[in-house]
């Protein structure tokens, strides 16, 4: 990043409130992307949320309903809830174990590509995947990064009024048995793996979370300010 002064446009306040509720923390995202959407002059500070979320199945725009879903019952039976969000893409699962990053943040115009932008947070997984010396990589066909043949990061965007939301989901560790009763992203038969399957050994959460902070927002070119 470049050592100019920074504007409001690129610096953004990073929440980091560990493991939440998805329901809070998906309706605290809503809400941000409404208010920097709408607002005019405002002192409304951009955003980088970093969670940990509950077990819930996310049907994003291209979800075919119940197509989506192979097992509704061990769903239900393992209390799984599901959301029907804005994002693209289709169905996945998010629970304890992943580390979700959300950016909350208004695009300028040189920044609307969201090619680009979705480029950018897959670069920013594979950066902190190769912290951990494991080669990821992308899928020319599919959005998310790789490994070998399995997946193991997801990333979806919604954008209102060129305002972010949503973003990527890296699989550190988890049960991942709730992917077998979905078609994740679509993909029939799609292979799952985490960071400590492939390393054998435990991986902590805030360790990848202050790695995947710092490529972010070096990638979206924004500076973390304290609240």
């Amino acid at each position: 990043m470049n050592s100019a002064v920074k504007t409001d446009s690129d610096v953004v306040l990073v929440e980091s409130p560990g493991r939440v509720p998805f329901a809070e923390i998906h309706q605290h995202m809503l809400d941000l992307q409404a208010e920097l959407g709408t607002a005019v002059d405002s002192d409304l500070q951009q955003r980088v949320l970093l969670f940990e979320p509950s077990p819930v199945v996310t049907l994003g725009s291209g979800a075919q309903g119940e197509n989506s879903i192979l097992e509704e019952a061990k769903l239900s039976q393992h209390g799984i809830d599901r959301y029907s969000v804005d994002r693209g893409g289709e169905a996945t699962y998010h629970g304890p174990g992943q580390l979700l990053a959300y950016p909350v943040i208004q695009l300028q115009e040189h920044e609307r590509d969201l090619h680009v932008l979705l480029r950018n947070l897959e670069e920013a997984i594979l950066l902190t995947l190769g912290d951990w010396n494991i080669e990821g990589q992308r899928d020319e066909d599919n959005t998310g990064v790789w490994v070998g043949d399995s997946k193991i990061a997801s990333v979806g965007l919604s954008v209102r009024r060129w305002v972010t939301g949503h973003g990527l989901a890296l699989y550190v560790s988890g049960n991942q048995e709730p992917f077998q009763w979905i078609i994740p992203c679509g993909l029939k038969n799609c292979k799952i793996t985490t960071m400590e399957s492939l390393l054998g050994s435990s991986v902590e959460i805030p360790a990848v979370e202050a790695r995947l902070k710092f490529h972010l927002l070096n990638l979206l070119n924004r500076t973390e300010v304290s609240s």
